[in-house]
């Protein structure tokens, strides 16, 4: 397995002549999804892009007439999204949120279950999955919200265990729970540039919460909104370029880390929430979420956010919860669901091209 890098797709996709204001133009259009068979109720929470042909995607679902959720992924073959089945503990409440690359081969999901974590591992580009022992010492009814791999033997995953904030690694052997910075709350984000700059963003009381790891502790670094809000995602170019997406006051808000401190930058005045960001290159960030049960897509082209256009197939209500990374030209996939068809709730995926 060989660890999957974007600066070769960056010179790749400059020969080919991509854009990302094509892509932006184009906007996201709606892709076949699959739901599970016997189900009325199907969400999509997390996507991870690892070439044209291997997609994959985590999230939940429900039978008709049960009470309790299931874990499920997909996967994209290059032509279509499969429903892929994940082991889980038998008649448990089972949902996942997040998903990452570690690898071209090697992923990791992760979510809750009635009683603890839920994280899942697959070798096989998410076409298969095994159930991985949450880490010795993690508190009960703990839920983990995100996944982000800095390498094979460096990932990260935060969510909460009741009222305090939780964060896990991967060392390459086994997980552990770290402790975060001394404060209540839960995270819902996190991603890295290197072993030593990774960031992870949520909320504590009714405030976002960002907090940042150096290669030895986490530590609260202070953001600019002071009102009631939360930070739902974030993406990291480098050490003096991430980005982090949210609500505050019932609109988007979306905040700029330059490597001296997080400003919030002018976005689009729409009610709604950003759930998802991912970065191409500083001059090529996306961000997903839903405005009067609507999907919401933005664009930030190196000097302002624009709406870009975004699908809503159901008759009811269309979220988009996450979107993957992917290298420049695209096909970005953005995952969530919509409501009023058939099944009632069923899964959601779109796409810039591809």
């Amino acid at each position: 397995m060989k660890y999957i890098t974007w600066i070769g797709a960056l010179a790749a996709a400059a020969l080919l002549g991509l854009s990302a204001t094509a892509q932006a133009a184009t906007g996201f259009q709606a892709q076949a999804s699959s739901n599970v068979t016997g189900s009325d109720y199907n969400e999509l929470d997390g996507v991870t892009d690892i070439g044209a042909t291997n997609d994959a995607a985590v999230g939940f679902y429900q039978l008709s007439g049960q009470t309790i959720f299931h874990a499920f992924g997909e996967h994209w073959n290059g032509r279509t999204w499969a429903v892929i089945t994940v082991p889980a503990p038998a008649g448990d409440d089972t949902r996942l949120h997040a998903v990452t690359a570690a690898t071209v081969d090697g992923l990791w999901a992760v979510g809750s279950d009635a009683n603890h974590s839920l994280i899942e591992q697959s070798s096989t580009g998410g076409v298969g999955w095994s159930l991985v022992a949450s880490p010795a010492g993690e508190p009960a009814g703990s839920v983990l919200d995100s996944v982000s791999a800095v390498s094979a033997t460096d990932v990260w995953a935060v969510g909460h265990a009741g009222s305090q904030t939780l964060i896990e690694n991967w060392n390459g052997t086994a997980w552990s729970v770290v402790p975060g910075a001394p404060v209540s709350g839960s995270l819902t984000g996190v991603a890295g540039s290197s072993p030593s700059d990774v960031w992870a963003v949520g909320q504590s009381g009714s405030q976002p919460l960002v907090e940042h790891w150096n290669g030895t502790a986490w530590s609260v670094v202070t953001q600019p909104v002071n009102g009631a809000g939360s930070l739902n995602s974030v993406a990291v170019i480098s050490s003096t370029d991430a980005w982090a997406v949210g609500d505050s006051g019932s609109q988007p808000v979306i905040e700029n880390w330059n490597g001296t401190a997080w400003t919030v930058v002018p976005s689009p005045s729409v009610t709604g929430t950003l759930a998802g960001v991912s970065t191409i290159g500083s001059s090529d960030v996306w961000a997903v979420g839903s405005s009067a049960s609507q999907t919401l897509a933005e664009h930030w082209d190196g000097t302002a956010w624009q709406i870009v256009p975004s699908a809503n197939p159901g008759p009811g209500t269309n979220v988009l919860n996450s979107l993957a990374r992917t290298s420049p030209g695209g096909p970005l996939r953005a995952v969530g669901l919509s409501t009023g068809g058939t099944p009632p709730t069923a899964t959601l995926v779109e796409t810039t091209v591809g």
